[in-house]
């Protein structure tokens, strides 16, 4: 498989709000990153290092209310299968549709998650081209909600190749963070238009 560096410019849009944010810069496996939020964590062995095929991207975001004082960390990805493979997968799909987008999974985990813990939502997409080399505008966003109310987001633009690619982003959780259920709605968007939304949920528990 062709691996491609790629640094990703990490940029913190933080509600104004939030006390005691920091920013802490980390390499891992050629990818630039940062860690948004107060404190820091990780996903273990849920989240993979690295870069492959990407071009360039910037990761956007905020918590505030029941998650106000937790983290955003470091984005991760790797390109799963071919854009051969992809197709293969998504039988429907014809060159004559376009370029087009499918969200194949969406998961958030570990759940339930205690205060002070890390949770990694996870998505998987296909990219599905009409041709190989062709580089695809896309924007992934994580938006997080607890009891109806927006309490986080997480956005990334980049370019893709077609094939199927999965990305986490880890979110650590603030210790005094309310406990229930948040509810997870992931999205995949094409600048040239067309959209993919699917919903995950995680609990944080003591």
């Amino acid at each position: 498989m062709r691996q491609t560096a790629t640094y990703l410019a990490i940029l913190a849009v933080l509600v104004a709000a939030l006390p005691g944010c920091a920013t802490t810069d980390s390499t891992l496996g050629g990818h630039q990153g940062a860690a948004i939020g107060a404190g820091t964590g990780a996903v273990g062995g849920a989240v993979i290092g690295g870069l492959v095929g990407g071009k360039k991207g910037a990761v956007a975001g905020g918590l505030l209310g029941a998650l106000a004082g937790g983290l955003i960390g470091n984005y991760y990805d790797e390109k799963e299968k071919t854009l051969a493979e992809t197709r293969r997968a998504h039988a429907e799909y014809t060159p004559a549709k376009g370029t087009r987008l499918r969200i194949e999974k969406v998961k958030a985990g570990p759940t339930p998650v205690r205060p002070g813990g890390t949770v990694g939502i996870d998505i998987t997409y296909a990219v599905l081209t009409p041709t190989e080399g062709v580089l695809v505008p896309v924007r992934e966003t994580r938006e997080i909600l607890f009891d109806g109310s927006k309490v986080g987001e997480a956005s990334l633009s980049i370019e893709r190749e077609g094939g199927t690619w999965r990305s986490v982003v880890p979110i650590t959780i603030p210790a005094d963070a309310k406990r229930g259920n948040y509810r997870v709605l992931a999205s995949v968007e094409y600048g040239g238009g067309g959209k993919d939304v699917k919903e995950t949920s995680f609990a944080v528990q003591p």
